[in-house]
């Protein structure tokens, strides 16, 4: 049992409130008074620093060869935890060995199990070639706890059988009963013949158009015209969407940073501006890293291509320095788009993405006046001098990291009609 005493919470508003905690694994109490305690229990001083959820990123792209998975898991996931980023959802576009059945999720659960320094979540994939007991294969999938299946057109590896949009909207058809999730990223390469923000707009639209109740999540949006469409759709379909955390880097502070991806945001003020007033009011939801250690890979369609895994180190502190800090962001909605609204739809709220009791305590200790300088000498406003995962000290300033990490099951529905702390 550990109390951590003299920490500021976040409110909905701009106030703070000065908090006790009491936990374990799990966030056991949280209160505005004084806690008694026994001798026996741990008394951590927050010093007045900020507590924080931990990250939650819906979607990286870890696992590639077989042959280096394990190290690539160890070394990323260490990253991503050292960035305050403490549970992954990983969605394996160019793995060697993809989710398709039962077998396939046993052996990824145990390479997690030894080799993750996060909580880390699965999304499953779908076997064409197994027609009809593809859409078994994906409903036992969904039943052991992935937070949903993953559909790619075109096929971004030769691992993942090429699946066309009709055969696409037929499995929405076979599971229209069941509560499923799922992701989707593509174009319609049917009609196009290589990669545009147009093309990936259409082929949204097409999904849609046969898309039943279930929740569809697309991984990364770089268009503002497609921002918009979803936006304008949103309330008729169940579908979120992520921006990727370096194209926004790149845009608000491109004297750092590469815009490493094309992207349709516009090259002028006014474009920024209205991008910004989306961020401000809450109308972006997702904010992912969508790292790989394949980002250098050519042969892959720009769509699939990762970024650079060194990102996750300074990503969620640049949300909180140039975003919440400089641009008066309000916190909160900062926070809903690293963490809160990630586990929602993942499926995994409340466990992951609170601090609430009966939550896990995976949470950070954010100290807002001091600086954290990146290599490429761009000052960010704050650090995170500690971080917890499931109760445990894993990393921080001047503190050796740990490894606690773990498989994560998916807990809940993320779909609207079954689950009132949805994701929108």
């Amino acid at each position: 049992m550990k109390l951590l005493i003299n920490a500021l919470l976040p409110t909905a508003s701009t106030a703070f409130k000065r908090v006790n905690v009491l936990f374990n694994e799990r966030f056991l109490k949280f209160s505005t008074d004084e806690l008694k305690v026994d001798d026996e229990v741990e008394i951590i001083d927050a010093k007045g620093w900020i507590i924080l959820p931990g990250g939650v990123d819906p979607h990286v792209h870890i696992l590639g060869k077989a042959s280096t998975a394990a190290a690539d898991l160890s070394s990323i996931s260490k990253a991503a935890l050292e960035g305050g980023w403490t549970t992954l959802a990983e969605l394996s576009y160019h793995t060697e060995n993809p989710v398709f059945g039962l077998p396939d999720l046993k052996k990824t659960v145990a390479l997690i199990e030894e080799e993750a320094w996060t909580s880390m979540a699965l999304w499953g994939h779908v076997n064409i070639d197994e027609y009809p007991y593809h859409a078994e294969s994906a409903q036992e999938l969904w039943a052991k706890g992935v937070v949903g299946i993953a559909l790619t057109a075109p096929a971004p590896n030769k691992a993942i059988p090429e699946i066309s949009f009709t055969e696409i909207m037929d499995l929405f058809l076979d599971i229209y009963e069941s509560d499923t999730a799922f992701a989707f990223q593509g174009f319609d390469h049917e009609s196009h013949a290589e990669f545009s923000h147009l093309a990936q707009m259409e082929a949204i639209k097409k999904i849609l158009r046969r898309m039943q109740e279930n929740p569809i999540h697309i991984p990364r949006i770089s268009s503002f015209a497609t921002i918009e469409f979803i936006n304008s759709i949103s309330k008729r379909s169940d579908i979120s969407f992520a921006l990727a955390c370096s194209d926004m880097m790149a845009l608000f502070t491109g004297e750092h940073f590469k815009l490493q991806h094309s992207c349709d945001f516009g090259d002028n003020e006014e474009t920024k501006n209205l991008l910004f007033e989306l961020l401000r009011t809450n109308k972006l939801y997702l904010i992912s890293n969508s790292i790989s250690p394949e980002a250098k890979q050519t042969d892959y369609c720009e769509l699939f291509k990762g970024d650079n895994p060194e990102l996750v180190r300074h990503s969620y502190l640049w949300v909180l320095s140039e975003l919440w800090k400089k641009r008066k962001v309000p916190l909160a909605t900062c926070l809903k788009m690293t963490s809160e609204n990630a586990a929602k739809r993942l499926g995994l709220y409340p466990q992951k993405g609170c601090l609430e009791a009966g939550s896990d305590a995976d949470f950070l200790l954010y100290n807002p006046e001091a600086t954290t300088v990146l290599g490429n000498k761009l000052e960010l406003t704050g650090a995170f001098e500690s971080i917890f995962i499931k109760g445990m000290l894993v990393a921080g300033k001047g503190i050796e990291s740990n490894k606690n990490g773990g498989f994560v099951a998916r807990t809940n529905s993320p779909k609207r009609r079954h689950n009132n702390t949805t994701w929108i």
